[in-house]
């Protein structure tokens, strides 16, 4: 029971571990701009498409910052 129950506790501090480790890559990666910086250049190489609207959709596409 006492194997078990460390076991867990390893488990869990582990995953705590891990959240607040991403938590602050995270915070990082949009303090930072690099999200906006990183889909800017994605679209510049063709590799991030905005979706076609749906047909029956009459709304106006989103305009992009950079253009």
């Amino acid at each position: 029971m006492l194997k078990l129950f460390l076991q867990v506790l390893v488990c869990v501090t582990i995953l705590l571990r891990c959240m607040v480790i991403f938590g602050h890559l995270r915070k990082l990666w949009l303090a930072d701009g690099l999200a906006g910086e990183f889909r800017r250049e994605l679209r510049r190489r063709g590799l991030l498409m905005t979706p076609p609207p749906l047909p029956g959709d009459r709304r106006p596409l989103p305009q992009r910052a950079d253009q």
